[in-house]
């Protein structure tokens, strides 16, 4: 049976707020992504010490850093040595933190369609080196803007990098925004169940344009299927992502690139609904 956590910022960017809604809840932890208007690279050493004693107050765990670690243009060789310099500062606070999982990313698509993984896979050397020495695992997220657009891509890239220092972040909800994938479950969780070790539960559904949040099951996400194969085999974390939004939803850019104040409104709310619907429909924090 898998343990239960909430990003946190898709409640408030006041981690006090958070931490007392996934209390309540009876969560187990929390998920990192941004604080108090600052992602885990742009984080200091204060910050980190006052997440950690918001946790511990509030009885919780932290269970994966959602950092932005390569979610940027693969030629961009100052911002790639810059997050080389903030993972190894986002290590330290890990550390302290007693998380082990930080989500990365393999580059964005290039303007010109370039999503060539062999490239991603090389430019994992340091970061692979970094996680070794702090006995961290990086989690990779398939998603619509990156080079692993879809869990297909998601195992080609696992399989060129073949390091147990990199697994994956198995997204369902993130497969809605491509039509030539497989579905997301049972397809998408079969090809990558060997690396899976953390899990955001969102739902979205496609559009004419794209893919836009849905409220729990009312999107593509078969969850009636999911829900008792994770309780069955998963001993990992599933963490909420909630993206959905009751009011005004969110825009594209703030999907793709979620931190901040303008990300977060509304996001209490939804949460909450969404927390309510998981129990009621799915039962889902009970083995």
């Amino acid at each position: 049976m898998y343990k239960t956590a909430v990003i946190t910022d898709e409640i408030s960017q006041d981690l006090r707020i958070a931490a007392q809604l996934a209390r309540e809840y009876q969560l187990d932890a929390l998920e990192i992504r941004s604080v108090n208007e600052r992602n885990p690279f742009q984080m200091t050493r204060e910050d980190a010490a006052d997440i950690k004693r918001i946790a511990d107050d509030h009885g919780l765990g932290i269970c994966c850093v959602a950092s932005p670690l390569y979610k940027i243009d693969a030629q961009d060789s100052d911002a790639r040595k810059k997050h080389l310099e903030a993972f190894k500062r986002c290590a330290e606070y890990m550390h302290l933190w007693g998380a082990s999982l930080v989500r990365g990313f393999p580059f964005l698509r290039g303007k010109d369609g370039t999503d060539d993984l062999r490239e991603a896979a090389d430019a994992y050397e340091q970061p692979i080196r970094i996680a070794e020495d702090a006995g961290l695992t990086i989690v990779i997220e398939s998603e619509p803007s990156v080079r692993t657009g879809n869990i297909i891509r998601l195992e080609q890239f696992l399989r060129l990098v073949n390091h147990e220092r990199v697994m994956a972040l198995y997204d369902p909800g993130n497969e809605a925004s491509d039509y030539s994938a497989p579905p997301a479950y049972p397809d998408g969780y079969e090809r990558i169940k060997p690396w899976i070790r953390h899990v955001h539960i969102k739902d979205m559904m496609g559009t004419p344009d794209g893919f836009a949040p849905a409220l729990i099951g009312e999107g593509s996400v078969n969850f009636d299927g999911l829900f008792p194969r994770l309780k069955a085999e998963f001993t990992g974390y599933c963490s909420i992502e909630t993206h959905y939004r009751v009011k005004e939803g969110l825009s594209e850019e703030e999907m793709l690139h979620p931190q901040g104040s303008a990300f977060s409104d509304g996001g209490y709310e939804a949460t909450r609904i969404y927390l309510d619907r998981l129990d009621q429909r799915w039962r889902w924090r009970e083995a």
